[in-house]
């Protein structure tokens, strides 16, 4: 039963890293999207305040934005699927530690019932040792 424990102890260690990896995957993610959002709204700015209106800079500009909001979708979508993954990972990481807590709670269950027995083997063995005055 103690292997068991062990094995489970483990296997909740690197359940509640791979959580915690997750969510620090998912608050980059968000701040990646932040940043591309920054980035949107100051292109289109410089576009409506008429400082990339002429030639070559115009349709340059265009095109940066037209890849941010590529590249918002593809954030969007890498956000979404990080947050199921790391709902998945925390909801693992609750499993493991429930498995841990039942097993933990076995094993004292297990030694409480052997030393529970040595005590009642070892009274039994004291009543039969023959030294009782009457």
């Amino acid at each position: 039963m103690k292997k068991k424990l062990d094995k489970l102890k483990r296997i909740e260690k690197l359940q509640k890293r791979l959580h915690d990896l997750s969510v620090w995957r998912l608050a980059h993610l968000a701040q990646q999207r932040e940043q591309l959002a920054t980035t949107h709204s100051e292109m289109i700015q410089s576009l409506g305040d008429g400082l990339l209106q002429f030639g070559g800079a115009a349709s340059a500009a265009t095109r940066r934005i037209r890849s941010i909001e590529l590249e918002m979708a593809s954030a969007r979508n890498a956000f979404e699927a990080q947050s199921k993954t790391s709902q998945s990972h925390g909801a693992r990481s609750r499993l493991a530690e429930r498995a841990v807590e039942t097993a933990a709670g076995q094993y004292r269950q297990e030694l409480e019932k052997k030393s529970l027995s040595e005590l009642i083997e070892w009274s039994l063995q004291a009543d039969n040792s023959g030294s009782r005055k009457p």
